[in-house]
């Protein structure tokens, strides 16, 4: 997050002649069938459930940039979904959809913390323009609180190293620190423990895109059926899933840590 600061807060940067951006969220708060309630053993988190974010975000605003050059073919745009260097939390506060809380997220009043984000710049001004949201913290921690590795620290701080997301998703280490295993929680790919927390959750309303909607591969990560897969099976089965980012052995080394 150091590096290529200018691009991140600077959209002309990222993408010359940028006058306007066009941020989205979409609401992917699960809705999941009660017999997985039942027999779930590991906790897989929330948006992991249904088809990447990243697809389907991004599929909306090829769209959303096709419509706009119909309308005026001189209109250009990047597509920004999570992937370039191009803050998106940031952006959302500024076009309206909500705030930054204090667990570094971004929580809105009409769906709680349960919105994917992604970014459309664009080469023209628009008639109008959002404002940026009113912050609703107030004096509440309870995300903070709710943390079981002390992931962040102080308001507004993510202590990247002691989060959950980081150790089951993005680290390539072969084995999870005692200290972060022994608070897992039975996460095992991600976590929305400070998600959860947040009071502006009551909200909260299930999500209506096809593609965010349970899955049944992932039954296999929370009964702990996935052990019987074989590489190329867990690769065909979450081909088109963020599931399949720490690779089978990643997911493998999450399960012995949390049990």
């Amino acid at each position: 997050m150091a590096r290529l600061q200018n691009e991140r807060f600077d959209p002309s940067v990222l993408f010359p002649g940028a006058e306007s951006i066009i941020v989205i969220g979409l609401n992917y708060f699960p809705d999941q069938p009660e017999k997985m309630r039942e027999k779930k053993k590991f906790n897989v988190a929330s948006y992991a459930r249904g088809e990447d974010y990243h697809h389907v975000i991004r599929r909306l605003l090829k769209r959303l940039r096709f419509f706009l050059k119909e309308i005026n073919p001189k209109i250009n745009g990047r597509i920004c979904v999570d992937t370039a260097p191009f803050m998106d939390k940031y952006w959302a506060q500024q076009a309206g959809l909500g705030w930054i809380g204090k667990h570094t997220n971004l929580v809105s009043r009409q769906y709680g913390s349960w919105l994917l984000l992604g970014s459309l710049i664009i080469n023209e001004k628009t008639d109008s323009y959002d404002k940026p949201h009113k912050n609703f913290c107030g004096k509440c921690r309870r995300c903070l609180d709710s943390c079981p590795t002390n992931a962040l620290p102080d308001l507004n701080v993510l202590d990247a190293t002691r989060c959950l997301s980081y150790w089951t998703i993005e680290s390539k280490s072969s084995s999870i620190p005692k200290e972060i295993s022994n608070n897992m929680n039975h996460w095992i790919f991600g976590c929305d423990i400070c998600l959860t927390a947040c009071p502006f959750n009551r909200f909260e309303k299930p999500s209506k895109t096809e593609a965010f909607k349970y899955r049944d591969e992932t039954s296999l990560l929370e009964t702990g059926q996935v052990l019987k897969l074989t590489e190329d099976q867990f690769t065909t089965k979450f081909k088109s899933s963020p599931i399949s980012r720490p690779n089978l052995s990643g997911i493998i080394r999450n399960i012995k840590a949390a049990e």
